[in-house]
């Protein structure tokens, strides 16, 4: 029911404060196995991408498997706080790929970064008045396809390593009521 005063939406907003949906560690478990989704998700549409070669939507999959590959290294937003999967279960060996794959979801996709357009003004008076001509870098989301095959093994790896992380945090999970 609608209410000038608020009462409802305020009582609404009392009930859900009050209501612990999942505590602080059942939420880490949750973000965890979220951000593995997210990789599986990544690596799934990267191996669709190799076996579609003629596909005209490659770049479109391509940029959204880099998204979906940032996604976990992006803060996420929880009831208990903040979450953010670090560094920590990339390969060594894979660094540099995986921090190229962050700031082209940061840069390019996910923001349109000025400075990576390095773009230039150039204000004149032509035969129809002023006009304004801007030359920049064409940017496009898809720099990285030809490294498809180092993404898919970073992914891999990562995965392997968070897997087992995430049996771990599993393990501590405490009982719910009500076991099945």
């Amino acid at each position: 029911m609608y209410s000038k005063s608020g009462d409802v939406e305020s009582y609404r907003i009392k009930s859900l404060e009050s209501e612990a949906l999942l505590t602080e560690q059942e939420e880490q478990y949750v973000h965890f196995v979220s951000c593995t989704d997210s990789l599986n998700s990544a690596w799934r549409i990267l191996h669709e991408i190799k076996v579609s070669p003629g596909n005209s939507l490659i770049g479109a999959a391509f940029q959204f498997a880099i998204i979906e590959y940032a996604k976990p290294y992006t803060i996420a937003f929880g009831i208990a706080g903040r979450h953010k999967l670090d560094d920590r279960y990339v390969p060594p060996e894979h660094l540099a790929l995986h921090k190229r794959l962050i700031d082209t979801r940061n840069q390019i996709l996910a923001h349109a970064d000025l400075t990576i357009m390095d773009a230039k003004l150039h204000v004149a008076n032509i035969s129809v008045g002023q006009r304004a001509f801007i030359v920049q870098n064409v940017i496009h989301g898809a720099m990285e396809l030809s490294n498809i095959d180092s993404i898919i093994d970073l992914i891999e790896h990562t995965l392997v390593s968070m897997y087992t992380e995430g049996d771990r945090l599993e393990k501590r999970l405490p009982l719910s009521m009500g076991d099945l």
